[in-house]
Parts: structure tokens; sequence; C-alpha cells
């Protein structure tokens, strides 16, 4: 009795420590899996730092041995044959992982890469689809996708790939060069096709008359805005575009006769109103100017010009509250600009408020100091350069 107690009691002990055993010997496999696929990973990642592709290929094929159909070896070695320029081996090897696991990362955006190296355009994009369909943040996919579909003339698809990106990350100066140069392509080609189409007409004196403007050559522009005037009297938005351009290029008087007329079409145009409000403003119409320039910060509220012109329109018409208020808000939307501070200075010493106009001053002196460090900074970082 106690001897079968002794047996059962032994047999089941040996059981459990067999089992926890067994448990760790798992355990231990699948870390040991693990590592080897690492190390193998690591030793052939040496091997192409030093430039021996074939070291690293070998490397790859014993692992291979070692752990049949493991993805992220299978995809390294794909990779390593495109960069060897091996895109046909790279092509199978990607297919073989996607047989097994259609989404597997980058794996998709990698045969891509192999189509387009074969100049297979359509079979690229399609890799690239695939990728994006189940990585739709993926920003590599968006960029050759981009670059893909440009390669098909298809620059307006491509636009949408690259705007993508910079959605995602404002600061990828990659792409928003290529979406300027797509852009600019788009541009080019349109302005060609309203010239063979209307030679000398409005349409292409008006674009005309937009590149000059975009490029700051203010008296050609005026010109090509009043041909288009010359033809066309009622072309939309034609008067406010000539008046700005008198406006930027200094004519306040053409600027202001201008403005008047854009007005009339369309009386809540923020800039218009603005611009207008601004000349009544320098000939000492205040009070011409108040509502224009009130319908402007209403229309651009985040715009610090006629904020400014608020402010001093204000000051000028001895409404003091009006001012600061405008002020405020000006120095609130703009924490580096100095103006409104000196406007407020202005301000509280007509308001008798001493403490107020020292606090103020003293922030015009540090923001303006500091506007003139950086301004002689990017003087001489232009000297620098023309040396």
């Amino acid at each position: 009795m106690n001897q079968a107690k002794r047996t059962t009691r032994c047999g089941f002990t040996t059981s459990l420590l067999l089992a926890v055993l067994l448990l760790f010997a798992g355990v231990g496999a699948s870390q040991g899996y693990a590592q080897s696929v690492a190390d193998y990973l690591s030793k052939a990642a040496q091997f192409e730092k030093n430039q021996d592709y074939a070291g690293a290929e070998n490397v790859f094929k014993e692992a291979l041995r070692a752990f049949p159909d493991q993805p992220e070896l299978l995809k390294q070695l794909g990779i390593l044959d495109q960069t060897e320029l091996k895109f046909p081996d790279s092509i199978e090897i990607f297919q073989r992982v996607l047989r097994k696991s259609p989404n597997y990362p980058e794996v998709n955006f990698y045969l891509g890469i192999s189509y387009f190296g074969l100049n297979q355009y359509e079979k690229a994009l399609q890799a690239f689809n695939a990728e994006l369909k189940a990585h739709p943040d993926y920003p590599r996919a968006h960029y050759y996708s981009a670059v893909v579909l440009e390669s098909l003339s298809r620059n307006v698809e491509a636009i949408q790939h690259l705007t993508a990106i910079v959605r995602a990350n404002p600061a990828d100066a990659k792409a928003w060069y290529e979406l300027a140069r797509l852009y600019r392509s788009l541009a080019m080609d349109a302005f060609q096709h309203v010239a063979t189409l209307a030679p000398d007409s409005a349409l292409i004196h008006a674009l005309k008359a937009e590149s000059y403007d975009q490029d700051q050559q203010y008296p050609q522009a005026v010109k090509e805005y009043e041909e288009v005037l010359k033809q066309q009297p009622d072309f939309p938005g034609m008067h406010f575009a000539l008046g700005q351009a008198h406006f930027n290029n200094v004519q306040y008087a053409q600027a202001g006769k201008e403005l008047k007329v854009a007005l009339r079409e369309d009386p809540n145009n923020p800039m218009a109103n603005y611009e207008l409000g601004d000349i009544l403003l320098r000939n000492q119409k205040a009070g011409e100017a108040l509502p224009l320039l009130q319908i402007a910060t209403t229309g651009s509220p985040k715009f610090l010009p006629p904020l400014i012109d608020l402010g001093k329109c204000y000051l000028a018409l001895g409404n003091l509250r009006q001012a600061r208020e405008a002020l405020l808000k000006a120095a609130e939307t703009h924490p580096n600009a100095a103006e409104p501070h000196y406007l407020l200075a202005r301000v509280y010493a007509r308001m008798h408020d001493l403490e107020k106009q020292k606090y103020e001053m003293s922030i015009f002196a540090k923001l303006a100091k500091k506007k003139e460090e950086r301004n002689l900074k990017s003087a001489r970082e232009v000297i620098q350069k023309s040396q």
C-alpha cells in the first residue's frame, strides 16, 4: 500500500517534471529560432555593409536551408538581388513570400520597385497599390507610385500621392519639391494649350499677367491686365488683379481707382477692402477707411497688415479702446511682430498708462533687435554664398 502510494507520487512527480522540461524546451527552441534568424540577418547585413554581396547571398541561402520560407529572410534576399539589379530573381523571391503572406510588410513595395527597374510600370503600380491597401500611410509607396504615374503621364494622380505624403509629414521637402515640379509642368502644359487654342486672346494675356505678377514684375503685369480689360471689360476679377498690381507697385492713385471697381463687383473681398482702406488711411481719410478695414479683418482675421491698419485707424479717430483691442489681437496672432507693440505703446501713452506704455516699448525693442539680428544673419549668409 505504501509502496503503491510512493509509486503514484513518484509517477506524478516524474510526469510533472517531464512536462516542465518539455515546456522550457519549447520556450528555448522558440527563442533559439528567433535568435538564429536574427543572427543570420545581422551577419548578412555586415557583408552588405562591406559591399560583399556574394557573401551576404551565401548567408541567406544557408539561413533558408535552416528556415525554409522564412518571410523576412526571403524579403532581405530579394532586396539584395534588387540591389545587384537582378530584378527577375528578386521578383520571383518576393512573389514566393506573397504566396504565403500576401500582406507581409514592404514586400509588395519592393516587388513594385523591381518591376519599375524593368520599366514594367503597370505591374509596378499594381504592386504599390497592394502595399498601400495593406499599409495606407507608407510614404515610400506613395512616393514611388507618384514616380511611376509620372512615367505614365498621369500627373494628376501622381500629385494625389505626393499630397498624401505632405499631409502626413509637412516637413518632407523632397515631396514638396516633386509637387512643385509637377504643378509647374501641368501649368506649362495648360499654358501651351491655351496659347494654341486661343492665341493673343484675353485668356493668354491674363495668364501672362499672373505670371509677371507672381515674379513681382508689376509694370509688365499691369500692361497685360490692361490688355485683358481692353479685350474683355467684364473679365472676372481683373479690376482687382490690376488694382493689386498697382498697389504692389506703389502706384496708389491707380490702385484706388481699380479697387473701387473691384469692390462694386465683390464688396466682401478681404484683400480689396484692405488695400483700398490702406490707401485711404495713407491719405488721412480714416473715417472712410474704417468700414473697409473692418470687413478686411473679419474676412482675414489672422492677416497682420489689416489688423495693424485697423489699429492705426481707430487711433487716428481717437477710439483708443478699439485701437487697443485690434492691436492686442495683432500681437496675439503674430507674437514675433514688433509693430503692434510700438502702436500699443502709443495707445497707452494716449490713455496715460505709463506703466503699460513702458512695458510695450520694452517688448518692441526686444523684437526689433531680434529682427535686426535675423536680417544681419541673412545678409551675411547671402554674402558668404556669393563669395
